[in-house]
C-alpha cells in the first residue's frame, strides 16, 4: 500500500507539472523553475531559513540564485528528486549537482550522491584526477564519510598510482600530505614513498619548493633507507628551506642515536598496516605468517633458539619498534609465567622475567609497555624499554568476596590505555555482569572509570576502528557450575562523546567458524583472540552477505600461538 507521505508527494508533483499553486520561482542565469515554498522549506534548511527568519527573499516571487556552485541543470535535477524522491544522476554530473545540494542543504540528495560516488566511482572506476575533485569537495563541505571512503580507495591503489602522470599534475600539497598520513597507505616500502614524494616535487620543483617540508614531513622518514634520505635532502637548494634542514637533521640523529620516545621517533618510525606481517608465535622456535595473497599458514624463517616450560601456552604477542614480546606460561602456574623478546634485526631471543601473573594484554604507550593479567587480584606492571625493567602502577579494579573480576581486553586510544573487566558473580549461583569500561591516563598515572556495555563479554577483544572502540568476539553466557558457555557476545561500540555503549547490527556476515565480525563496514576476523583486519570492505548500501569464502585456513593455527603483526619481511625465508 502506498504511504500517506507518497501520495502527498505524488501531488505536489502534479500540481507543479500543471503550474498549480505556484508560489515562488527560482531563477539560474535566464532559465527559470517553479515550485512551492512549503515543499522546498519541508526539504532544504537553506529555503526553510530564507522563508521562515525575514530574509528580502521571503516575500520575492522571483528568487535569484547567484551562487557559481548552482548551475540550471544541477538545480533541475535537485528539484526533480525533491518532488519525486528519486535522483537520476551519471558520472558526467553527479559533482555538480552534490555542490548545488550541499549548496541548498536538501540533505537528502547530498546523501544521495555520496553514495553515487562511493559504489561507482570509489568502489568501481577511480582515477587520479576524480579522486582530487571528490576530496576538494568532500573538504570544502564536510563530508566526511565521502573522503574517508575515497581517501582509504586511494590509498590501497598508492603504487599504481604513483606509475600514473596524473599524480604528479593533479595532487596538491594537502591531497599529498594527508594520503601518505595514513597508516593504511600500500607500498612497497617507505623508501618507495618517499621517493614517489620527491618526483612529485621535482615535476613541478618551482612552484612546489614551498611545501616540499610539509609533504616530506609526512614520510615516515625512520622507515626510509638514510643514504637515500642524504642523498636527496642533503643539497644546496634543499638545505635552504628550514623545515627540510630539521628533517634531515632529525632523521640523522634518530640514525645515530636511535630512540623510542622523541615525537620524531613515533610520529615517524610508525609501520603502516599494509608492511606488516601477521604472524602467529607458537611455542617452541616455530613462527608462522598468514600469506593474504594464497590465504594460508606459512612457516617464516627465523634464526634463534629459544628454550620454554613444557605444556605452555602464549597469551599474547606485540611489536614496539624492531623488539618482538611474546608473554606465555601454564594457567593457574605462575611460576611458569615469562616474556620472551625476539630482536628483528640481531635475530635473537632474550628473555625477560616476569612473576606477577599470566599476562593476558599488552600496549605501549611512550617509553613504556603496560601489562594485564588475566587475574585481576594480580596488580598491573609497566616494562620500561629503556631502562629494561619492571615496575607496578596504579591499580583499578579488585573482586570481592563473591565476585570474579577478570581482563577483557585492553588497548590505546588518543594515549590512554583503555580496559575493559568483566565480572562472574555468585549469588545461589554463578551469573556474568556486563563488562566494564576503564581508561588510564599515563601521564596522571590515574585512572576513570567509564560505561559499562550492554551486555556481558568473556574473552573478548578490544580493538580500534576508525578511531573508535569496539568490543568484539567472546561469549555472554555462563551455566551453573560457572563455566562460560558457548553462546558469542554481541558487537558493541562506544560512544566517547556521550559514555555509552550501543550494540553494532551483523548484517553482512554469514555463519562462519572464524569469528567474523563487521566494524565500521570493515570485516575482522577474530582468530586467538586478535582482531585480523581480513581487507573486506562493505560498499555503503550493500544487502547481501560478504563472501568468506577461501579463508577458512585462516583458523589453522594452534590455539597455543600468540597472534600480531609484525615489521618483518618474508623474503627472509619461507618454507
Amino acid at each position: 500500500m502506498v504511504v500517506h507521505s507518497e501520495i502527498l508527494l505524488s501531488k505536489c508533483a502534479q500540481f507543479r507539472e500543471q503550474g498549480e499553486f505556484i508560489d515562488v520561482h527560482l531563477k539560474v542565469g535566464e532559465q527559470d523553475f517553479s515550485a512551492h515554498r512549503i515543499v522546498l522549506a519541508a526539504s532544504s534548511d537553506y529555503f526553510h531559513a530564507m522563508f521562515a527568519h525575514g530574509m528580502k527573499e521571503s516575500n520575492q516571487e522571483v528568487i535569484e540564485l547567484k551562487d557559481e556552485s548552482i548551475s540550471a541543470a544541477a538545480l533541475k535535477i535537485v528539484l526533480d528528486s525533491i518532488y519525486s524522491g528519486d535522483l537520476h544522476v551519471n558520472d558526467e554530473n553527479v559533482l555538480d549537482v552534490l555542490v548545488a545540494a550541499d549548496h541548498l542543504q536538501v540533505t537528502s540528495v547530498v546523501q544521495q550522491c555520496c553514495d553515487y560516488l562511493q559504489t561507482q566511482f570509489v568502489q568501481l572506476r577511480f582515477d587520479v584526477q576524480t579522486y582530487c575533485q571528490i576530496c576538494t569537495i568532500a573538504d570544502r563541505h564536510g563530508l566526511k564519510d565521502l573522503q574517508e571512503a575515497s581517501q582509504c580507495k586511494m590509498a590501497s591503489i598508492y603504487k599504481e598510482i604513483c606509475e600514473n602522470e596524473e599524480f604528479l599534475s593533479h595532487f596538491d600539497a594537502d591531497q599529498l600530505a594527508k594520503l601518505l598520513s595514513r597508516d593504511d597507505l600500500s607500498a612497497p616500502s617507505e623508501t618507495f614513498v618517499f621517493k614517489s614524494v620527491m618526483q612529485w616535487i621535482k615535476h613541478k620543483k618551482e612552484e612546489r619548493m614551498e611545501v616540499a617540508a610539509k609533504v616530506i614531513g609526512a614520510v615516515r622518514l625512520v622507515l626510509v633507507d638514510i643514504k637515500e634520505v642524504i642523498r636527496e635532502l642533503n643539497t644546496e637548494e634543499m638545505q635552504r628551506v628550514p623545515g627540510i634542514h630539521l628533517l634531515l637533521h632529525e632523521s640523522l640523529l634518530q640514525f645515530c642515536m636511535p630512540s623510542v620516545s622523541s615525537t620524531f621517533a613515533v610520529e615517524k618510525s610508525k609501520m603502516r598496516s599494509t608492511n606488516l606481517l601477521l604472524v602467529a608465535v607458537s611455542p617452541g622456535p616455530r613462527i608462522d605468517y598468514f600469506n593474504f595473497e594464497l590465504k594460508i599458514w606459512k612457516p617464516l624463517g627465523m634464526s634463534g633458539e629459544r628454550t620454554e616450560p613444557k605444556g605452555i601456552s602464549h597469551y599474547c604477542a606485540q611489536t614496539v619498534g624492531n623488539s618482538l614480546y611474546v608473554a606465555g606460561g601454564r594457567l593457574h602456574y605462575p611460576d611458569t609465567d615469562f616474556i620472551s623478546c625476539y630482536d628483528l634485526k640481531r635475530k635473537v631471543w632474550k628473555k625477560h622475567p616476569y612473576s606477577v601473573g599470566a599476562i593476558s594484554n599488552m600496549c605501549t604507550v611512550g617509553d613504556y609497555m603496560y601489562t594485564f593479567g588475566s587475574d585481576c587480584q594480580k596488580p598491573p606492571q609497566r616494562y620500561s624499554l629503556a631502562e629494561d625493567q619492571w615496575q607496578s602502577f596504579a591499580s583499578n579494579v579488585k573482586g570481592t568476596e563473591g565476585m570474579y573480576v577478570y581482563n577483557s581486553g585492553a588497548t590505546v586510544l588518543h594515549s590512554n590505555v583503555f580496559v575493559l573487566y568483566g565480572k562472574k558473580c555468585y549469588k545461589k549461583g554463578w551469573f556474568v555482569q556486563n563488562a566494564s569500561l576503564h581508561c588510564f591516563d599515563p601521564a596522571r598515572n590515574a585512572w576513570e572509570k567509564k560505561a559499562s556495555t550492554c551486555h556481558p563479554h568473556f574473552g573478548s577483544n578490544l580493538l580500534i576502528v576508525n578511531n573508535k572502540l569496539y568490543v568484539a568476539g567472546g561469549m555472554v553466557d555462563i551455566i551453573p557450575s560457572g563455566l562460560l558457555c558457548g553462546n558469542p557476545a554481541p558487537v558493541e561500540v562506544y560512544d566517547e562523546e556521550n559514555n555509552k555503549w550501543s550494540v553494532v547490527d551483523q548484517k553482512h556476515i554469514p555463519e562462519n567458524n572464524l569469528g567474523a565480525v563487521e566494524l565500521d563496514g570493515r570485516v575482522y576476523f577474530i582468530i586467538n583472540k586478535f582482531p585480523v583486519d581480513s581487507g573486506i570492505r562493505i560498499p555503503p548500501g550493500e544487502v547481501y552477505p560478504v563472501s568468506l569464502h577461501k579463508w577458512e585456513k585462516l583458523g589453522n593455527i594452534s590455539e597455543a600461538a600468540a597472534l600480531c603483526y609484525a615489521p618483518i619481511k618474508k623474503e627472509v625465508k619461507t618454507g
